[in-house]
Order: structure tokens, then sequence, then C-alpha cells
């Protein structure tokens, strides 16, 4: 289950309360889960494929003299490099899984199931908020008019239809996975009108991050001018909205789980909530969107609840969403793929293997504890010119990047990124600018200190960076 600019740090997760109890209480949370890439298409394919941006990127240059498609879909080779592999068609494959996606597949849509290679029986596709039309194959025409269905508000929509097709094929014997999507919180985040007045006091938390850059960052985030009191307007009704619109996911979440409940299914089901990357709402003068290297675009919920998972536990593992396919696989005993970069984390989930399902066990008696990152990845492309009126840019040919994030001994907890705005093509090779903040001191990453760190320091970084930047399948950490 996974949303849509769900955030961890500025508030996304706050107000999902019935999400809390049923799955957070009862399952395990990633404490040190973060975004590889904080942008809806990439974040998407690599959760789909398994692989870091550099391993699913097409040849189009970068930076792009305009928008490369929604969401820098038009970074990544899909055809080739993401449907392929998407790791649902192994499910359906290898272990005879009925497969159903319900809500947003990738920007633009995916639509065509042959794109595919059949990876989904069922297809009910399509984004936004209230009275839209699907791509349905159940529907004459492939599509599917929600007006007149669950009073036309599309999160209760994919919810009810979701319940619906579990409903159907249940009975027959065999194991299934749904990929269920809602738009929310992704902007203009439009309420259901159940819920149009809910989370009044809500705003965008005023951390040291807000309203705060310095000439010390890269020319994105250094040229923003401070935000006055429209701007800040606009983005505390945003951060209403947002929290208004995940009320709805709340409910469809636990309402999808009470369901596979009522078909007597929770003790062979396991639950994966996570979302597409984090937010920005204000946070280094940035009023909306992602895109950036900072803890508010790239950390994101994690959760996982099923049989064996010990109860209100915490996952320490640095994952990030190229984990989640091996993962799923793992738990339906499939070998993660060689051309996968992620790994498996169900040796770590599983705590009592006896309350697992076979499939689990079979797993973990084959498949090694992965070793323990101290770093997570990240890497970025500026999708081209983007700016909201005359006063903020969201994006700019200064904003492409790769860098780690995490425990770097002896010197303590970093991140780290270098900018190069040709890196896509250069392979990272004509860096103009570095980031580095000292997470324990500086937890908002307000002082890039690079100029006055060690040698030794900045030199292991870049070597880390490097390794996962070259890697590919297996060898990737």
């Amino acid at each position: 289950m996974f949303t849509d600019d769900q955030d961890l740090t500025i508030g996304g997760w706050a107000n999902m309360n019935q999400t809390k109890q049923v799955f957070v209480q009862q399952g395990a949370m990633a404490s040190n889960w973060t975004i590889h890439t904080p942008i809806c298409a990439p974040s998407r394919s690599e959760l789909l494929s398994g692989r870091y941006f550099h391993n699913i990127k097409n040849s189009a240059l970068s930076p792009p003299n305009t928008l490369c498609g929604s969401g820098a879909v038009g970074h990544i080779d899909l055809d080739n490099k993401v449907y392929p592999l998407t790791f649902a068609n192994n499910l359906r494959v290898q272990k005879g899984y009925h497969t159903g996606l319900f809500g947003k597949c990738m920007n633009g849509g995916c639509k065509d199931p042959p794109a595919m290679h059949g990876a989904f029986e069922r297809w009910f596709e399509g984004t936004g908020y209230q009275n839209g039309v699907f791509y349905d194959n159940d529907s004459p025409d492939n599509k599917f008019d929600s007006k007149n269905y669950s009073g036309g508000y599309l999160t209760s929509v994919l919810g009810n239809k979701t319940i619906e097709w579990l409903q159907q094929i249940h009975g027959d014997g065999r194991p299934f996975f749904v990929y269920f999507a809602p738009h929310a919180p992704h902007s203009p985040a439009t309420p259901a009108a159940w819920y149009a007045d809910a989370c009044p006091d809500t705003m965008s938390p005023r951390n040291p991050a807000y309203n705060y850059s310095s000439p010390l960052f890269h020319n994105l985030v250094a040229r923003q001018p401070p935000l006055d009191a429209s701007d800040a307007a606009s983005i505390d009704e945003l951060a209403r909205k947002r929290c208004q619109t995940l009320l709805s996911v709340d409910d469809s979440y636990v309402g999808i789980h009470r369901a596979i409940g009522d078909l007597g299914l929770l003790d062979n089901t396991y639950f994966l909530i996570s979302s597409d990357h984090g937010y920005n709402l204000g946070q280094h003068r940035l009023p909306s969107n992602k895109f950036l290297l900072y803890d508010h675009s790239l950390r994101i919920p994690m959760v996982f609840k099923g049989p064996g998972i010990a109860a209100g536990t915490d996952l320490a593992y640095r994952g990030t969403n190229v984990d989640v396919a091996p993962t799923i696989l793992g738990l339906a005993d499939i070998e993660t793929p060689s051309t996968m970069d992620g790994k498996s984390v169900v040796s770590l989930l599983i705590t009592n293997h006896h309350a697992a399902p076979g499939s689990v066990r079979r797993h973990l008696r084959s498949s090694p504890v992965p070793p323990m990152r101290s770093v997570s990845f990240h890497e970025y492309y500026n999708q081209g010119p983007w700016e909201v009126g005359s006063r903020h840019a969201l994006d700019d040919w200064s904003n492409t990047y790769i860098g780690v994030s995490g425990d770097v001994p002896p010197y303590g907890r970093y991140k780290y990124g270098e900018f190069d705005p040709y890196g896509k093509q250069s392979n990272f090779s004509s860096v103009y600018m570095y980031e580095l903040f000292d997470l324990a001191a500086d937890p908002y990453e307000l002082h890039n200190i690079y100029a006055t760190a060690p040698s030794a320091l900045k030199m292991k970084l870049h070597l880390l960076t490097r390794a996962f930047y070259e890697c590919a399948g297996p060898v990737c950490g």
C-alpha cells in the first residue's frame, strides 16, 4: 500500500491514527528507511524493478530545456529496464499469484497491460480525487467513471474496488498480491466532502529548516527568497489539505485490512505500507514538492505487518525502495533476480519462524541475512526548469546529485552530496558543488560543512557514493 508524496518528518504521518494502531502497533516500522530518488516516476520504477536510478535511466540529456514529462518520467527507460522486470510478473509466472493494481502505476499511466509484460491481471488504474475515469479491464472499453460510485471520491473508490476484487478471487486456492496506490496526499490534495473541515489546526511545522537558506547550498536552494506571509498561508493551507486527504487513505488501509480479516486470511497475509518520497512545506524555502537531498524529501514511512513479525518492533536496517521488490519476492519464496540491486529484508523482519507461512520459512532457510548498510544511497536528475509564479523555483539545472546518508565510522552520522548539472551523461565526473551535513549536530541540515571537514572523511564519503553509483545487481551493498 503506497501513497504519493507522503513524508515522515513534516506531518505526513502524524494523523494516520488508525494505521498506527492496526499496522504499526501490531507490526514493525523501519526507523532508517529513506527513498532513493525523491520524484514520482523514478521512485515508482525503482520500487517495481528493484533497481537504482542509474540502472533504469534512458539516454535523454540532463538538464533538459523543458520539463521531461510528468514526474520525471522522461528520464527512465520504462519499456526495456523497468516493465519487463516488474516483480509482480515473477509472482504470477513463478508462483501463480493473482495480481491486482489499484490506483497510480506510473506518471502518464501504464494503461496497456502488454507494456507491463503480464505483471497484473487486474487493472484499475488512475489518479486524482473526485469523479475521475479509470483504466479498468473489467469495464466496457476499459473505462470506469467513478462519479456514481462511492460518492465519486477516488481514494474511497480504490479501496472499495480493491475489496471487491479480493472477495471475487477468494476461495480458488491461489495466493494474491495487491498494489494499492492512492493519489493522496499529492497536490492539489482535494479532500473528501466528509473530511473538508478536518485537521483545522494543521500547519507546516516551523522547524529550523522552515524558511531557511544559505549561500553555501547548491543554486536551487541558495537563490530562494524568504517566504512571505502569502507564501506561509498557502503552505499551511496545503498542509491542511494533505492531512485531510490522508484521513481517507487511513480509512482505506484499515478497510482493506478488515476485509482480509473477514476472509480469514490475516494469518497468511503480509502488509507493506510506504510512500514514493517525502515533501517540502517551506523547508529550505521550497513551498511544495520534493526533489531535494534533505530528510524532509527523503524520509518516508515504511511499515511491515504479518505472521512472524513481532508487534511494535523497530527495523533499524537502512533500506530504500529498491529493497521492496526483493522483500515481496522473498515472502513468496522467490529468489531475488540478478537484475535487482536491492536486498530482501525478510530475515530481519521475521522473529517467530513458526508463525510464518511455509513460503516464508523456505525463504528463511535459503536466504542469508543481508549485510547491514552503514549508509543509504540517493540519486536525482534535474527534470527541467520549474518555477512557481515569479518567486520560487522548485527545480533547476543545479539540482542533479548523487550522495549518501548514514553512519560513517569513526566520524559520525552524515549526509553527503555531489552536484553535477550534467551528471546523468557525465557519470558525475564534473561535480561543481558538494554538500556535507553533520546529522548529529545539525539534524535539520542547515550548515554545509564541506569546506572545513577532514579530507579523510570527504574521501570516505566520495568512495561510498561511487561504490553505490557504479554498482548493479547482487554486488550492490
